[in-house]
């Protein structure tokens, strides 16, 4: 009976380690408040994405455009069918199953989509960039939840064109997260 104990004791304090390990693991981006104007243009003056970049970035990210758009147009055409479905006195759950599953799919196509645009962004930029951008992101995510546009960024203190960099940069991003 107490090597049961035991054996019940160690499980519970290496899950507690290995929980503690995950906690430590986490990047310092990952914290909940935001890092400052300044912190942002600084990742924005680090990038130093060159044109043949940004050139590589446009490419990489209107390859699969028209897919998927196609995709998001199925989406909300099957998520209009169910809720027509949903509005029926007696539901046909099988054919509410059928479109539910079809959207499913349609959506993991265009997640899958997604996914290939940041790798190639990623692939492009290198490791240290690609960490700066998803710095970057969540900046944004957070301006965009106080209820402002991505846009909203200063751009005090960029040059011209680095200004304009950002905002391509920010326009390929947004089709990108």
């Amino acid at each position: 009976m107490k090597t049961r104990n035991f054996g019940a004791r160690v499980s519970k304090v290496l899950a507690v380690a290995a929980c503690l390990l995950a906690l430590a693991a986490v990047p310092a981006f990952a914290q909940a408040g935001p890092a400052g104007k300044d912190a942002v243009r600084s990742w924005l003056k680090d990038l130093r994405i060159t044109d043949q970049e940004m050139a590589a970035l446009k490419d990489a990210v209107a390859k699969d455009e028209e897919m998927i758009a196609k995709a998001r147009a199925d989406i909300r055409i099957l998520q209009s069918s169910i809720a027509r479905l949903m509005l029926e006195t007696q539901p046909d759950k099988a054919a509410i199953g059928a479109a539910l599953d079809a959207s499913l799919q349609v959506e993991k196509t265009l997640r899958l989509a997604q996914i290939d645009r940041q790798i190639a962004l990623r692939t492009i930029l290198g490791e240290e960039r690609w960490r700066k951008i998803l710095r970057l992101i969540r900046e944004a995510r957070i301006v965009e939840r106080g209820g402002k546009g991505w846009e909203s960024f200063s751009r005090r203190g960029l040059s011209a064109e680095d200004a304009r960099r950002w905002s391509q940069l920010l326009g390929l991003l947004r089709q990108c997260f």
